[in-house]
């Protein structure tokens, strides 16, 4: 009678064992927990700087392509932007 109890058992436990591994196979496959939740995407340093968002819009307002013009629009804008004195506008380089 032993035996069947356990071979009536053993169904159970395996189901039991297949499910605990699976679920420890699966944890093992997520990321980590980010350290700091406010931590803007990557690539994303101005992320919250309005300055560095307007300098932008004005930027592609003006067509600027990716390069050295931009570059130095943004720079001067962004400089005018911490002196609080109102930006200039910068012709681009033809």
């Amino acid at each position: 009678m032993s035996r069947l109890k356990f071979f009536a058992a053993l169904p159970i436990v395996v189901t039991f064992a297949g499910i605990t591994v699976g679920e420890i196979v699966s944890a093992a496959d997520d990321p980590p927990p980010s350290q700091t939740p406010d931590a803007p995407p990557s690539g994303g340093r101005h992320h919250n700087n309005p300055a560095w968002a307007a300098c932008k819009s004005q930027a592609d307002d003006k067509k600027l392509e990716r390069g050295e013009a931009r570059h130095e629009f943004m720079r001067q804008c962004l400089e005018s932007a911490k002196n609080g004195t109102p930006a200039s506008p910068a012709s681009p380089a033809t």
